[in-house]
């Protein structure tokens, strides 16, 4: 009874210490939604003009699109539901909740090796600090059905005497779970987690453990379609379902392929390829600490094999947003337990101590850097707001469902509070680029549904440009209204 109580109380600290590190990384790198004064951002502002239309009533890729995945549509409606639109405080709480979430796992990592959890969470703080961008992204969400599939996995996998577990069927059932939230957050988001999988499912057959391999992949099976299958009937309700598919997996794939830049030359001569590297190291590093202490061959190969995953992730694209190696970071963190355990005596201090310090020393070096930047852009958005919100005001309030920004920041929306009236509502010829059938729709639009007030930007040079139909539309079918800062606010001539 004494140790039970001893588990349950340590349990419950762990979870109040995860959440405490979670909110002082939150208060200072979730930038784009603090309270401290939050600089909105653009991925940001997309995604709080996404939730606050499905609060609003929109149907989700068909009158609100993103090539996301659903499951990102429904984490951007909850805050907005919650608190009535545009809140950037309840995405800030939402976003606490995960990363407290995303901890606490860490921990349960490090106790299942025997590890120091406090370091294991440091090693996963430090570099997403430089790499969450601001907040609120798909990666950042992705993570965490990421760490609680590594750590079932762990459990079950992690010794040599595999598998070591009482209720099989229900941790594959977890495991195909946390597979189908990170696919429906964004489907090339979900290649460690399937990497991982992916081996351990060859590794079971090639082990003649055709017992073993049956029940976990009913369980896996189970778990993925008990996630897939209501997201899949709400899209339904929606007639949304054909759309979606375009969105998250066809258009998804075609934005990845947009822009030029070189896998092999980021991969050896930048900063991005040296991070990758670095995280997929430590994840290798830990494989070979996990072989050598448990003889846990197959979870090692996992390890690799999810370590070349969130490469994979990180490299699918030519655009190398630093976001996207955040997906490598659970996988960097487990190596890193696994590689402490391996360690003794004095040489275990001295890791400990000179990794704590490497951390601490970055995560404030960064932290003041990113408040800077953030303090900078609040200056901006300020001016930004007053501008949007003197535009918006000569929109009558029975006429805003008619209103559209055309090629301008996203942030737009959040500063005028507005919605806009066409479902590809941000840098339309970005999008247009991947799949030049969005123009042709927005095109079609304009012909049949034109927006009745337009805000654009003017005298600013765009690459790619604007299209030339859509800048004919809008020199002959729209009249000047106003301007303020960049921007100005048009009218149809003939409703």
């Amino acid at each position: 009874m004494f140790e039970r109580r001893t588990h349950f109380r340590n349990r419950w600290s762990c979870l109040f210490l995860s959440l405490a590190l979670s909110l002082a990384f939150s208060l200072i790198f979730y930038a784009f939604n603090t309270p401290l004064g939050p600089s909105i951002g653009s991925d940001n502002a997309i995604y709080l003009t996404m939730g606050t239309a499905l609060a609003d009533g929109y149907a989700p890729y068909t009158e609100i699109f993103d090539h996301k995945g659903p499951a990102l549509f429904l984490l951007q409606w909850l805050p907005q539901a919650l608190s009535g639109g545009y809140s950037t405080l309840a995405v800030f709480i939402q976003e606490v909740l995960v990363l407290t979430l995303c901890l606490w796992v860490l921990a349960a990592i490090a106790g299942e090796l025997d590890a120091p959890a406090w370091i294991v969470q440091l090693v996963y703080l430090a570099p997403t600090c430089s790499l969450v961008g601001g907040g609120n992204l798909t990666e950042e969400y992705t993570n965490l059905p990421t760490l609680f599939g590594l750590y079932t996995a762990l459990r079950v996998f992690g010794h040599e005497d595999f598998p070591r577990s009482k209720r099989l069927l229900a941790d594959a059932a977890l495991m195909g779970a946390c597979v189908a939230l990170a696919f429906l957050v964004r489907a090339n988001n979900v290649l460690p987690l399937a990497c991982v999988c992916l081996v351990l499912a060859l590794g079971l057959l090639l082990g003649r453990r055709f017992a073993v391999f049956g029940r976990c992949a009913m369980g896996f099976l189970l778990g993925f379609v008990g996630i897939c299958l209501p997201v899949a009937l709400w899209l339904m309700h929606e007639n949304a379902l054909g759309a979606a598919f375009y969105g998250a997996i066809v258009h998804n794939m075609m934005y990845a392929q947009t822009g030029g830049g070189s896998r092999l030359s980021m991969l050896l001569a930048s900063g991005y390829g040296h991070m990758a590297l670095l995280m997929a190291a430590l994840a290798c590093l830990g494989a070979w600490a996990l072989w050598k202490k448990r003889r846990a061959f197959l979870f090692a190969a996992a390890m690799v094999a999810g370590a070349a995953g969130g490469g994979l992730a990180a490299f699918i694209s030519h655009k190398f947003y630093d976001h996207y190696l955040m997906l490598g970071a659970p996988l960097a963190a487990l190596g890193t337990a696994a590689l402490l355990t391996v360690l003794e005596g004095r040489r275990a201090k001295a890791v400990l101590c000179a990794s704590a310090a490497v951390c601490c020393a970055w995560l404030c070096l960064k932290g003041v850097q990113t408040d800077a930047w953030r303090l900078a852009e609040r200056e901006g958005l300020d001016t930004f707001t007053q501008n949007a919100q003197t535009l918006m005001a000569h929109v009558p309030e029975e006429e805003r469902d008619r209103f559209m920004a055309y090629r301008v920041e996203p942030k737009w929306y959040v500063a005028a509070e507005a919605l806009p009236c066409m479902r590809f509502y941000f840098l339309q010829e970005i999008l247009a680029q991947a799949d030049p059938a969005v123009m042709d729709e927005i095109v079609a639009t304009f012909e049949s549904e034109p927006p009745l007030w337009l805000v654009i930007y003017y005298n600013r040079a765009f690459d790619p440009p604007y299209d030339a139909r859509v800048e004919e539309i809008m020199r002959t079918r729209y009249a000047f209204v106003d301007a303020a800062g960049e921007y100005q606010l048009l009218r149809l001539i003939q409703p």
